[in-house]
């Protein structure tokens, strides 16, 4: 029977949690959360999108039930708070109004079509019309040239 060998152990001087696995540590020390929300926040306003600031402390005074005074630089004309369902009600409505539209379209095409063969209809049976009014004359003018004779 063969004994299988262990393995050795790494000399003490090389600790094997030495070393923290992952990214090494910035040179400068962690940088804030909050800093970096500034940061995320200073780049979105200069690529022209919208960022949302709320302020945290009137969200607590708000929550906690004591009256705040008004928001400094809210525009109710630019910025606003929507309820979820008010927004999925609005999305719904908007989305049947375009369903409406699409089947008016349909009807429209579908009636312009139809108009275009009563068009057509009505031109020949005016034509037929026209013909056997033309035929009537004739044939009142052969019957008034043909003079009756008495006997």
């Amino acid at each position: 029977m063969e004994v299988m060998a262990k393995k050795s152990k790494p000399p003490p001087g090389v600790a094997s949690g030495a070393r923290p696995r992952g990214r090494p540590p910035k040179p400068g020390g962690r940088i804030p959360q909050a800093e970096v929300q500034r940061a995320y926040r200073a780049r979105l306003a200069a690529a022209g999108k919208v960022v949302r600031i709320v302020d945290a402390a009137r969200l607590a005074l708000a929550t906690a039930g004591q009256a705040i005074g008004p928001t400094p630089d809210f525009d109710p004309s630019r910025d606003g708070i929507y309820e979820r369902a008010m927004v999925e009600k609005m999305h719904e409505d908007l989305r049947n109004a375009l369903l409406k539209l699409e089947l008016r379209e349909e009807d429209v095409a579908r009636l312009e079509q139809r108009n275009a063969y009563l068009e057509r209809e009505l031109k020949l049976l005016e034509r037929h019309h026209t013909n056997s009014l033309k035929e009537l004359v004739t044939l009142r003018q052969q019957l008034a040239e043909k003079k009756p004779t008495r006997r």
